[in-house]
């Protein structure tokens, strides 16, 4: 996999050289793991959806159209076919009867977990060939990017 030369005016930089690599990288891991994600049964909206409520925490339908960047509407319909599927349930807040916080129920965790398992194998078998000091490489290389997200 050949990483795509950097685009046009963005300066030639070892962060922009790096960020570039990582790009291409992962997109590419994701795209390999993503094949599994036929199993769970749902689109990759809905997946997406139900890994933030599974992993996340309860959300409101404004908070989820800004996790994914989409309008309300759109996160309602998704909403509709999961909640339809038994895997998200809807909640007024006690303190505001207007608001409606979103969980995932115990099938939609349940799901998404044996989503995220089936990727995980993907990925995992993707690193078995490495050696020790790869691997530890990676894992280091993790912890930053971890790092990088608050």
């Amino acid at each position: 996999m050949a990483t795509p030369p950097l685009p046009r005016g963005l300066e030639d930089n070892p962060a922009h050289r790096i960020a570039n690599k990582l790009h291409s990288a992962a997109i590419h891991l994701l795209r390999r793991a993503r094949v599994v994600d036929r199993q769970a049964g749902l689109t990759a909206e809905r997946l997406s959806l139900l890994s933030v409520l599974s992993f996340a925490g309860p959300r409101t339908v404004s908070q989820l159209a800004e996790v994914e960047l989409v309008s309300r509407p759109a996160i309602s319909r998704i909403l509709n076919s999961l909640e339809d599927a038994g895997l998200v349930r809807r909640e007024k807040t006690p303190t505001d009867r207007r608001l409606v916080r979103v969980h995932a129920t115990a099938k939609g965790t349940r799901l998404m977990e044996s989503a995220r398992k089936r990727r995980l194998e993907v990925i995992a078998g993707e690193l078995t060939g490495l050696d020790r000091t790869a691997l530890s490489t990676l894992e280091r290389a993790a912890e930053v990017l971890e790092s990088l997200g608050g």
